[in-house]
C-alpha cells in the first residue's frame, strides 16, 4: 500500500471524535455495546508504563494515531503515519490540535535513529508516548488508533463536509481533481483531498489540510442533529478504532466538543526537511518545539 494513503487517517480521527458526542446522549446504548465486547480493540492490554497512572477525570491530552494498513485489514499494526494530539485547555483558553510530522527524526532506545512513526512498531503505545513527551513535554493520557477503512463511510454518514480549496489540486495518485472553490465533499472527495501531495509544500501542506478538515467537521457537524445517526456511527466506531479510552473519556470529550465554541487552534511542531544518508527526515530542535508549544498548552 502506498504511504500516501496513510495520510488521510487523521481525518478518520475527528470523525470518531464526533461519536463521543453520541456517547453523551446515548450512554445506555454504548455501555451495553461495550459490555457485549464491542470490537474487542483495546490498547489497555498493551504494555504502557503510565497508561493507568492518570485519572480520566484529570486527563487533557488525547493522542490520535492513524495506522498504515490496507482497507481490508484491522490488525492495528504498522507505522503510525498520522500523529495528532487534542489538547483540552483550561477555562478561557482555546483547545489545540497539535500535529507531529510522521518523518520527525528521533532516537529510539534500542533501535537508533528512526522516524517517529516507527515508535509504535517497535515499542507500542508506551514507546510512542515516551517519544512525544521527550519531544514536546506533553504527557499523553489516552490514545486511540484508527485505520482508514471507515473514512468514507463516516463522511457520507454525516452528510459530507463543506471544504474550500484555495489552489488547483490535480493528483492522479490521490484522485484529487479540484479547481479553487468551495465544495460539499462526500467521502470519496474528502479522501482525495486528504491524500493529495501535489502542492508546493508537499507533506507540510497535507498536514495543514488535515487540520483544516478536522476543524471544519467540528464546526459543521458537532451538533445535536448527529444524535439520530448514533447507531450507524457507533457501528463504525466499534469496528475501526483501538483505544484505551474509558466511557468517562468518551462522555467528557463529547460534552466538551458539543458545547465548546468549536474555535480550535491548529498547529504543527516546527521542523525542517532534511535528507540524511539517503533518508528523508523532518529534523527538530526539542527546546524550540517546547518553546513553540508553551503558549498553546494552557
Amino acid at each position: 500500500m502506498s504511504k500516501a494513503r496513510g495520510c488521510f487517517i487523521s481525518f478518520v480521527v475527528i470523525f470518531f471524535i464526533l461519536l463521543f458526542v453520541i456517547l453523551f446522549f446515548s450512554f445506555p446504548l454504548i455501555t451495553s455495546s461495550l459490555r457485549a465486547g464491542g470490537s474487542g480493540n483495546s490498547l489497555a492490554d498493551e504494555k504502557d508504563s503510565d497508561s493507568n497512572s492518570v485519572s480520566a477525570l484529570n486527563s487533557n491530552n488525547y493522542l490520535f494515531l492513524g495506522i498504515d494498513e490496507r482497507e481490508d485489514v484491522k490488525e492495528f499494526k504498522g507505522r503510525t503515519d498520522t500523529i495528532m494530539i487534542y489538547h483540552i485547555s483550561g477555562m478561557g483558553y482555546r483547545d489545540v490540535l497539535i500535529s507531529i510530522p510522521r518523518d520527525t527524526k528521533v532516537e529510539l532506545e534500542g533501535y537508533g535513529t528512526n522516524k517517529i512513526n516507527a515508535a509504535y512498531v517497535y515499542g507500542g503505545a508506551g514507546m510512542l508516548k515516551d517519544e512525544i513527551n521527550e519531544l514536546t513535554g506533553i504527557r499523553i493520557n489516552r490514545t486511540m488508533l484508527v485505520n482508514f477503512a471507515g473514512f468514507k463511510k463516516v463522511v457520507d454518514a454525516l452528510g459530507g463536509v463543506e471544504i474550500t480549496v484555495d489552489e488547483p489540486m490535480h493528483d492522479p495518485l490521490s484522485g484529487a481533481d479540484f479547481e479553487p472553490g468551495t465544495y460539499l465533499m462526500n467521502g470519496e472527495d474528502a479522501l482525495a483531498f486528504a491524500r493529495c501531495r501535489k502542492t508546493t509544500m508537499g507533506d507540510f501542506d497535507r498536514v495543514d489540510r488535515q487540520k483544516y478538515l478536522i476543524s471544519q467537521i467540528i464546526k459543521q457537524k458537532l451538533n445535536l442533529s448527529i444524535v439520530t445517526k448514533a447507531p450507524q456511527l457507533i457501528a463504525i466506531f466499534n469496528e475501526e478504532t483501538k483505544s484505551d479510552f474509558t466511557t468517562v473519556d468518551f462522555i467528557k470529550l463529547g460534552t466538551i466538543l458539543i458545547f465548546s465554541d468549536k474555535n480550535i487552534e491548529r498547529v504543527t511542531i516546527p521542523g525542517r526537511s532534511q535528507t540524511i544518508e539517503g533518508v528523508s527526515y523532518v529534523t527538530v530542535d526539542k527546546q524550540e518545539v517546547k518553546e513553540f508549544l508553551e503558549p498553546y498548552l494552557k
